[in-house]
């Protein structure tokens, strides 16, 4: 075996050293700053960031990355499987945010439904009601979600707020060497803050009774006038939470939501929007087949309550047509609304809305619909402001269920009245 010359052994040495350097520097780059969690339904990880086509994993919502570097709003992250790449910032979420989005998504699981609806495209079921919140799912064309809640938010500008995430920065290579090399020697401590003169009491009431010149009258005069200028209002944006089929809760834009209310009931909206609908029992009719008695709410614009009118119709079997028995306008009203399932010892519906009167008290009113009329039973306080939260929407009081003769006694009452009005 040959050995080596000087000058070759000496290249080996070089090289060595070379290699040595790069699996070091490679290590301190790889270093984790911090943990992220997947916003968007998918996620292309790029090897480059000047290199659209450089994909090296496809990541999807949900799934738990490590930062590992920062370059401005771009970030490189390792992906479980061990792929590392580049993403933006925005297609992040915060260890805090994905725990509040799933407390969220839990609670939002025990909502009732406040009926069916449908889509006639694509939409995007975003994480907040907000445009630039991460979308994580979507609604196919003519896919059905569960209707939950009602929230306004403001509209968002196209600029997305900046997400704050914990990293720790490593410290540079260069100053960790020459803190090696110096040792733990520490720097003299900083000397104390001068003190403040004996008589600054003194000289700040001298300040103050200083008469101002003419750039702080300016000031102030701008300041008057941009006090006394109105704001302009806010945009507002209607967005509804929503159920899929998969369990998966999420916030969509209402207006391109569809209740899956028969047109030959919604043909009656007037240019309202449907918030919520229900079933009040079945009609036979001879020549139509069965036809169903229905409850809905409905909402004029933009408000922050859940719904500002409803309506009961019902199937007239002699003319063949659906028309109102009952119909309440200028409320406002709150999810959820509340109907009880059908009874067949009894016929009739019993169904419950939460509504704010001119006191700015809410209260609960339960009615019966016999198949014809509309009948107030009971009218109690409601406990709180209904939210999103299923606790603050949880009914607090029951009331029983009216009897046979009380049913019939308080019907005869408000026949008797109505006759005399």
């Amino acid at each position: 075996m040959l050995s080596l010359l000087p000058r070759d052994r000496a290249a080996a040495v070089i090289v060595l050293l070379l290699a040595l350097c790069f699996v070091g520097c490679t290590s301190d780059s790889s270093e984790v700053l911090g943990e992220a969690y997947i916003g968007p339904a998918t996620v292309n990880v790029r090897r480059e960031l000047a290199q659209r086509n450089s994909t090296v994993a496809v990541l999807q919502h949900g799934q738990k990355v490590s930062i590992i570097d920062v370059h401005r709003r771009f970030f490189k992250i390792r992906a479980p499987n061990g792929a590392e790449g580049w993403v933006d910032s925005n297609d992040l979420l915060t260890v805090d945010e994905m725990e509040q989005i799933r407390k969220e998504r839990q609670a939002a699981q025990q909502l009732p439904s406040e009926g069916a609806a449908t889509v006639f495209e694509p939409l995007n079921i975003h994480i907040e009601p907000s445009r630039n919140s991460p979308a994580f799912a979507r609604i196919p064309e003519g896919g059905v979600v569960q209707v939950l809640a009602h929230q306004i938010a403001p509209k968002a500008s196209s600029a997305s707020k900046p997400r704050a995430f914990a990293l720790t920065r490593p410290e540079p290579l260069a100053r960790k060497r020459r803190r090696e090399r110096r040792g733990n020697d520490l720097l003299p401590p900083k000397p104390p803050p001068p003190e403040p003169p004996a008589n600054w009491m003194e000289l700040s009431l001298q300040h103050l009774d200083t008469q101002a010149g003419p750039a702080e009258m300016e000031g102030e005069a701008r300041q008057k006038e941009a006090e006394q200028k109105p704001e302009r209002p806010v945009p507002m944006e209607d967005w509804t939470l929503v159920r899929t089929k998969n369990n998966e809760t999420g916030w969509v834009l209402s207006r391109n939501l569809f209740m899956l209310i028969p047109d030959e009931v919604a043909q009656y909206a007037e240019g309202k929007r449907i918030t919520s609908y229900f079933d009040l029992g079945t009609v036979n009719d001879e020549e139509h087949g069965v036809k169903h008695n229905w409850l809905w709410t409905t909402s004029s614009a933009v408000e922050p309550y859940d719904f500002d009118g409803w309506r009961v119709f019902l199937w007239n079997r002699r003319h063949h047509r659906y028309e109102t028995s009952y119909r309440q306008r200028n409320v406002q009203g709150y999810f959820p609304v509340r109907v009880e399932p059908p009874d067949p010892a009894e016929p009739g519906r019993r169904f419950e809305l939460i509504t704010k009167d001119e006191d700015g008290k809410l209260r609960r009113r339960t009615y019966w619909f016999d198949g014809m009329r509309v009948h107030l039973v009971a009218t109690e306080d409601a406990a709180s402001t209904p939210s999103v939260a299923p606790a603050d929407r949880e009914m607090q009081l029951q009331p029983g269920k009216p009897g046979w003769l009380r049913r019939e006694w308080q019907s005869l009452q408000e026949r008797f009245s109505f006759s005399h009005r």
